[in-house]
């Protein structure tokens, strides 16, 4: 039997590796100049591949669930032993091989493919799928480069391209593992959607998720490049809480990024305000009174002005924020001075610090997509369609996203070792 893989990220190379050892001849088809290019920077350089923890996903929740459940953590750990990737567990269950390089996973994914016989197609754009009585055919150009060249800094200066001369496939089974549209310069600018689209499938309308959010830019102004560790609360237009997270929040001259931010992108509505909590950065209790807090600073510094007021428990920038968020801008104003309803604004910027959002950096800057191919029609057994018989899915290009921490890798390579194998 013949399988034709589009797309040589995570998913498709564990569809890859999974119907090769099921005896069938497996071709990838791979847009970029080398399969696996996004799973090579993940983590930082670290590959972070899977996580320990309780699953957090979106989406089709339920169809994630049943795909890990068919194929899980547990399952994985043992299929990255025998491809010969030792694994280690760091804080909150993220998982990654023990040399902590992304690049052992990817060598190892490579070299077992190779040992398999999976041909890797780089350079191919797929243009078209269809389906007959006499299987698929597939349809694309490939991309032809002239010769790489070295700098003068030593770097190499790829080959411009030339041409793109179109090429043609036929498979009796097609695994569609092409990504969503976050991060395009790996490859994934939502393209793919169409090649199932085409087939009758429906798409939940794709959004960045894992993604700086931007917001109004006077609060932040001066605080970028500082981190701070807080809860963040997001909310709609009529106050209702959308969604929260807590961990490290980065200030940045347009808004806000950092994991705990970035979280929270999927959720945004027109509208929608961020509140961040800063007990924690402040006196490093997230769940400290804050008046009280406020009130025995003041007992304990009764000389300061509030311009120093918050000197040695943060920086002068952040303090400033604050101030200005509670309408305190009189910087020589003594301590002592606050009435009991200033300290309470005080504290109600501080465990409220408020940001209008005005939206994410896109999916140029995002790791992962929401939306997308609607898992309603297919079978998280198998990952096969309910509606083209032959046609599978797996990874980004589906319905389903998770929070930063290995669960969207995860998922990818669940999904794709049981499209693979599913012969």
């Amino acid at each position: 039997m013949d399988t034709l893989i589009i797309g040589g990220g995570a998913a498709g190379a564990a569809a890859a590796i999974a119907a090769a050892e099921k005896g069938s001849r497996v071709t990838v088809l791979e847009r970029n100049r080398k399969a696996l290019k996004k799973l090579g920077v993940t983590g930082n350089g670290r590959g972070n591949l899977q996580n320990e923890g309780a699953p957090r996903y979106y989406g089709d929740v339920p169809f994630a669930q049943q795909v890990l459940s068919a194929a899980p953590p547990k399952a994985l750990r043992e299929w990255w032993s025998q491809l010969g990737v030792p694994l280690c567990t760091e804080e909150e269950g993220r998982v990654y091989p023990s040399s902590l390089l992304a690049a052992s996973a990817v060598d190892a994914l490579l070299f077992r493919m190779a040992e398999l016989g999976v041909r890797i197609l780089p350079n191919l754009r797929v243009t078209a799928l269809t389906h007959t009585s006499k299987g698929f055919f597939v349809d694309g150009l490939e991309s032809v480069y002239g010769d790489d060249r070295s700098k003068a800094n030593g770097k190499i200066k790829k080959g411009e391209l030339l041409a793109e001369r179109p090429v043609h496939f036929q498979a009796d089974r097609v695994i569609v593992t092409a990504g969503g549209k976050a991060a395009p310069t790996h490859g994934t600018d939502g393209t793919a959607y169409t090649l199932l689209q085409g087939l009758g499938h429906s798409l939940v309308e794709p959004r960045p998720a894992l993604c700086a959010l931007l917001t109004d830019t006077a609060p932040v102004k001066g605080l970028s490049g500082q981190r701070v560790r807080a809860k963040l609360t997001l909310c709609s237009r009529k106050g209702s809480v959308l969604h929260q997270s807590q961990g490290e929040a980065l200030f940045a001259d347009d808004g806000v990024s950092g994991i705990a931010a970035m979280q929270l992108a999927r959720f945004i509505e027109v509208g929608s305000m961020l509140e961040l909590d800063l007990r924690e950065a402040l006196w490093g209790n997230p769940e400290g009174d804050c008046e009280q807090a406020l009130r025995s600073r003041i007992e304990l510094l009764p000389s300061r002005t509030l311009a120093s007021f918050f000197t040695g428990a943060t920086t002068d920038a952040l303090s400033w924020a604050i101030l200005k968020a509670a309408d305190l801008t009189e910087r020589n104003r003594s301590v002592l001075s606050l009435t009991a309803g200033e300290v309470s604004r005080l504290a109600s910027a501080i465990t409220a610090f408020p940001l209008s959002v005005l939206g994410t950096r896109g999916f140029d800057a995002a790791q992962v997509t929401a939306g997308g191919i609607s898992t309603d029609e297919f079978d998280p057994a198998t990952m096969e369609s309910r509606l083209v018989p032959g046609l599978y899915a797996a990874g980004e290009i589906l319905n389903v996203d998770g929070d930063c921490g290995g669960y969207n890798l995860m998922f990818a390579f669940s999904s794709g070792l049981l499209a693979g194998g599913a012969l």
